[in-house]
C-alpha cells in the first residue's frame, strides 16, 4: 500500500515553512553539478541550490511568475520528510500539499497556485543527494492566517483582526463571529524584512556601522540581547517605533483599538509582544513561525478524516 503523507507549506517572502522546518527561500541556479550537495536540489539534470544566507528581496504579489517557489516546495518537502524519518524505499509516496495565500489576494490567486504547484502528478528529484519519488495526490489552498486560529475560533465572538506580520507583507483580515470577511483584508509591505533595513539605515547613520540581521531577529523575538549596549538601545528604540507603526497604521484603517480584538501571529509577532504598546488592549500574540504550516495541514487532515468517515458511512 502506498504511503500518504499531508504536507502543510507556508510559502513566505523570506523564509519557507513546512510543520517541523524553516530555510531560506534563496534559489540559485547552477550551471553545473557541485561537489557540496547538502544544499543542492536536482530536477530534470538541472541544479539548484536552496537557502543560503539572508537577501534583501521585493516582495512577490503572484508567486506563480516564477519556476521558484515549485522548486522551493519540492525542498520543503524533502526537508519535512526528513524531519518525519520518512525514507524513500523505492515505491512512491503519496503526497497532499495544503497551502495558504494572503487574505488579500487568497480569491484571486487561489486556483492559479493550485494548479502551479499541480503540474505534475509525478514527481522524481533529488534533494541533498537523496532520491525522491512523489505522487501528488492533491493540493488544497487556504487562507493564510485563518487556517493557524481554527484551534482558537471560539474565542473570536464579535470581530476579531487577525494580523500577519510576514517577511514581505503585513496580511490582515477581519473576522466576525468567527467567519473571515473577504471584503475586509488589508496589506502593507512594511514587514520585518523592511524594519530590518530600516534598523541598519539607522545604525549607520548613529553608530556608523550595521548589525547582522540575525542579531536583529534576535532581539525581535527575544526582546535583548547580550551585545554592544549602544546597538541594543538603538535597535530596540526603532523596535518601539515599529510597533507604534503597526498600531497606528491599524488605526488609520478605522478600527478603535481599545475594543477591537486583535490576534498578531508570523515572524513579527514577536515585535508587536517585546516592544509594543500593548496596554488598554485586547491583543494575544502566536509567535510560532510554523503556526501558518501547521494550520493547513491540521486542517486538511480533519477534511480528510470527515471525507473517510462519510465514505465508511455509505
Amino acid at each position: 500500500m502506498m504511503d500518504r503523507q499531508i504536507v502543510g507549506i507556508d510559502h513566505g517572502n523570506r523564509n519557507i515553512k513546512t510543520g517541523n522546518t524553516i530555510f531560506l527561500n534563496n534559489i540559485n541556479e547552477l550551471s553545473t553539478k557541485p561537489d557540496d550537495l547538502s544544499r543542492v536540489l536536482e530536477y530534470k539534470d538541472r541544479f539548484f541550490e536552496i537557502g543560503g544566507v539572508p537577501e534583501e528581496k521585493k516582495p512577490l504579489r503572484d508567486k506563480t511568475l516564477t519556476d521558484d517557489y515549485y522548486f522551493l516546495t519540492l525542498a520543503a518537502i524533502a526537508q519535512e520528510f526528513r524531519k518525519r524519518g520518512i525514507r524513500q524505499t523505492g515505491n512512491e509516496i503519496m503526497v497532499r500539499l495544503a497551502v495558504g495565500l494572503p487574505p488579500r489576494w487568497y480569491q484571486e490567486q487561489m486556483k492559479s497556485f493550485r494548479e502551479y504547484l499541480s503540474r505534475e502528478k509525478e514527481i522524481t528529484f533529488r534533494y541533498q543527494n537523496i532520491p525522491h519519488k512523489l505522487r501528488l495526490e492533491g493540493t488544497r489552498v487556504y487562507m493564510q492566517g485563518f487556517a493557524a486560529i481554527t484551534d482558537i475560533l471560539d474565542k473570536c465572538t464579535g470581530t476579531t483582526l487577525l494580523v500577519d506580520i510576514g517577511g514581505g507583507t503585513m496580511d490582515t483580515v477581519e473576522i466576525v463571529n468567527k467567519v473571515p470577511d473577504r471584503k475586509r483584508t488589508l496589506i502593507d509591505n512594511y514587514a520585518t524584512i523592511k524594519c530590518i533595513t530600516h534598523i541598519n539605515e539607522i545604525l549607520v547613520a548613529e553608530l556608523g556601522e550595521k548589525a547582522p540581521p540575525s542579531l536583529i531577529e534576535q532581539i525581535m523575538r527575544e526582546g535583548t540581547c547580550e551585545c554592544d549596549k549602544e546597538y541594543l538601545r538603538v535597535i530596540t528604540r526603532e523596535l518601539r517605533n515599529y510597533g507604534d507603526y503597526v498600531y497606528k497604521w491599524i488605526e488609520s484603517n478605522g478600527y478603535n483599538l481599545r475594543l477591537v480584538k486583535i490576534i498578531f501571529m508570523g515572524g513579527g509577532a514577536c515585535i508587536l509582544k517585546n516592544f509594543g504598546d500593548n496596554e488598554n488592549k485586547n491583543v494575544s500574540f502566536i509567535t510560532d513561525i510554523h503556526a501558518n504550516a501547521k494550520g493547513y495541514e491540521a486542517t486538511e487532515r480533519r477534511i480528510m478524516h470527515i471525507k473517510q468517515q462519510k465514505h465508511k458511512m455509505v
